[in-house]
Order: C-alpha cells, then structure tokens, then sequence
C-alpha cells in the first residue's frame, strides 16, 4: 500500500488528536437500544437520532482529486482542501442497467430522513427503477459491519455472499473516517469490497459531512477537509466509487447559504441535507444529471433544483479508472 497518500502534517496530527475526544464527548449518534433494519427494500421504522456526539459517520469515496490538494493550506491551518475544484469521479464499470441492486450500508446519517428512500424515489422519477435496500445501526463503523461475528456484521456477511449486487454504498462513523481512516476504515473497507466484487457489485463510499459548528477546536472547514481527503485516499486504495456527499454540503454553503442542510442537532442532515446526497448519489451512480427531477421529497421546488443542480456539478469531466 502505498503509505504516503495518508500523510499528514504535525499540525494536523495535534488536531485529530484533539479531534476524537470532542466526537466522543460531542455527539453524533443514535440510541443503543434502537431497533436494527436488516436490508429491506421496504419503509424501514422511524428511528431517532441522538444528540451527544459531534459527527458519526462518513464513508467514502473513489474519485480522486484533479490536483493535489495535501500541501495547501487553509484559514484554519489544517491542510487546506479546495471544496470547488473540478474532481475526477470514477464512472461505474459497468455501467448501470436496468433494475440495478442497490444496498446502503451506514448508521444514521444513512437512516436519518430515509436516506435510501430518496434515492429510490429519485431514480424511480428519472425513469431509473432500482431495487433498493439498506442496512443501518445507529454508532455503527465498517469495522463492525465487516466482522461476520457482529450481530449486524453477520447480516451484512449473509446478504454479501447470498446474493448478488450492482451496487452497495458504505457508509463509515465519522469519528473513524477522520481520526482513523488509514488503520481501521481502510482495513474494514478493503474486506467488505472484497465481498462485494464477489457478489458481482461496485463498491461505492458515502463521504458524509462535518457538524456544522465543527469539533472542539476544529472548525466546520477543518473537519471537512480532513474526512475528505481520508475519504479520497481511501477510494483510490480501493478503486471505488465516491458519492462526495461532504463536499456538495461545502459547496451548498457557499453558493446557497439559505439551504439548511443540517438537523436541529448541527451534525444529521436535514431532508434537505439527504435529499442533496441522493441526488449526488445518482449523478455519480447513474452518470446523470438529476436536473428537473420531478421528485423533489417535500421540498419547494426551488431548493430542489438549486440542490439538483449541485449534484449535477459533480458530472464535470468524469473519468473510468
């Protein structure tokens, strides 16, 4: 492996460092006595967010940058990460046919508003029926899904080796995408997409996003241009795709500051915040753009296509590996 994508400065080091007690102690998770979905493409039961951690979970991504980003530097003093610059996202190989299986694996900023739900609806109005499926926990990380002696692991191990798949989208807890990516998402993530190219599917990592005051001392930028660039090192380790989910919310903030895209805890997305990651989601699955999608979620019509729009920037220049 090649171990100097994962390099960080002495700065950042001190800052994850700081970083994983202010997630810990923060809050971004949901209750551990919540009830598990277990990958139905059916409307799973309503399940709660929790309020006492600053971020959960994140996972994911295959594209890589155009440029380098690691040597540039930021207002906040982190390695700066340039959240406009044009990527160059892995297209599906194949590409996607008709009915394709889908499976979303993640906690609850994959559960919060449904998230699978949004994208089924979505790809459904843009004459792109998908069988669609989730396995969510809340506080879950790759490491626990990827174990076959974890309860949900064990599911997950099953619905991997029984049947088939176009794609499954993997979804990490934020607090090991940013503070870990290289010693425990990578490992976990490597086995879970060794099983999924065997079970005939693409693997695809959904790069969440910061809380919106940020972590501690870091600020909302600071974390995100840390999950980021663990997120795209990871996906070009393992050739995946990448749903760069945290990196539309950046772009939203600058060019639409009056979209809320986070929930009254500051660290799950809002429906408008989910509805954006499924229409990035289907750009990058579909190689489409999601603009004048009738399916809009409850939304009013205007924030729909100004969210439609951003999903559809993320087309730019898309590249096969």
């Amino acid at each position: 492996m090649n171990t100097t994508i994962f390099k960080r400065n002495i700065r950042q080091i001190m800052l994850c460092c700081l970083l994983i007690p202010a997630i810990l102690l923060g809050g971004c998770s949901t209750p551990v006595n919540q009830e598990k979905n277990s990958a139905t493409n059916e409307q799973p039961e309503a399940k709660t967010p929790d309020t006492q951690s600053p971020t959960e979970d994140t996972s994911g991504q295959e594209n890589t940058p155009k440029q380098d980003t690691s040597d540039q530097e930021n207002s906040s003093g982190t390695d700066g990460f340039d959240f406009n610059q044009t990527l160059t996202l892995k297209t599906p190989e194949p590409a996607a046919g008709e009915m394709p299986r889908i499976l979303f694996v993640g906690n609850s900023h994959t559960f919060t508003n449904n998230l699978p739900d949004l994208f089924s609806e979505l790809a459904a109005a843009m004459n792109h029926p998908c069988d669609v499926q989730e396995l969510t926990e809340g506080y879950y990380t790759l490491t626990q899904f990827a174990d076959p002696a974890d309860e949900m692991g064990s599911v997950l191990n099953q619905k991997l080796t029984e049947e088939t798949w176009d794609f499954v989208i993997l979804q990490e807890n934020t607090n090991d995408s940013v503070t870990s990516a290289e010693e425990t998402m990578l490992p976990a993530a490597k086995t879970l997409d060794e099983k999924i190219r065997a079970a005939g599917g693409q693997t695809g990592l959904l790069m969440t996003w910061s809380p919106k005051e940020g972590a501690g001392i870091l600020s909302l930028d600071d974390v995100q241009t840390i999950l980021s660039q663990n997120l795209i090192n990871v996906s070009k380790e393992l050739d995946s795709l990448l749903v760069p989910g945290g990196i539309a919310f950046m772009r939203c903030l600058e060019q639409y500051p009056q979209i809320e895209l986070w929930g009254e805890d500051g660290m799950h997305p809002s429906l408008e915040g989910s509805y954006l990651a499924a229409c990035t989601a289907y750009a990058v699955i579909f190689q489409e753009s999601p603009e004048g999608c009738t399916y809009t979620a409850g939304l009013d019509s205007e924030t729909a296509a100004q969210l439609q729009t951003l999903a559809a920037g993320f087309l730019t220049a898309p590249t096969a590996s």
